[in-house]
């Protein structure tokens, strides 16, 4: 993808996430709009509370961790956000709210998107009764 049209993906996701941090019933503080501001400056992407932390901390902006936590897990639950966690107790944050997989690589650490058709799924098990599913997203762990 072009730096230009990376750029416009970012601001319309960008806004998409103030709209609807707007739409909800949480205050649009400065931390939250420097939150997504951090976020949605490079369309979609990976990231955990430290980075996210130390991205904002850069500019001076003084959040703390606690605020940055808590402002991602609000975040993931307005939906403006997803969660992907991978080994062990590692969590990223994702800004692709799409249906989609992952690459994890044990050695470095990082995380990258694997588009939802590159993987088939012949078949799963029975859902338990009472229970519908909601998505099958698969981590394929690598290491270097």
């Amino acid at each position: 993808m072009r730096n230009k049209d990376l750029t416009k993906k970012a601001l319309k996701m960008k806004i998409n996430a103030l709209k609807m941090l707007k739409n909800s019933s949480l205050k649009l503080t400065k931390q939250r709009v420097s939150l997504v501001e951090v976020l949605f400056k490079k369309g979609n992407y990976h990231f955990t509370v430290e980075d996210v932390f130390n991205e904002i901390n850069k500019k001076q902006k003084r959040i703390s961790l606690a605020t940055v936590y808590n402002g991602l897990n609000q975040f993931v639950n307005l939906g403006i956000l997803k969660v992907v966690k991978v080994a062990g107790d590692k969590v990223f944050f994702d800004t692709n709210r799409s249906s989609h997989h992952h690459f994890f690589c044990k050695t470095t650490g990082k995380i990258e998107d694997i588009n939802s058709a590159e993987i088939v799924i012949s078949k799963i098990p029975k859902i338990p009764q009472s229970k519908r599913l909601e998505s099958v997203e698969i981590i394929i762990n690598v290491s270097e």
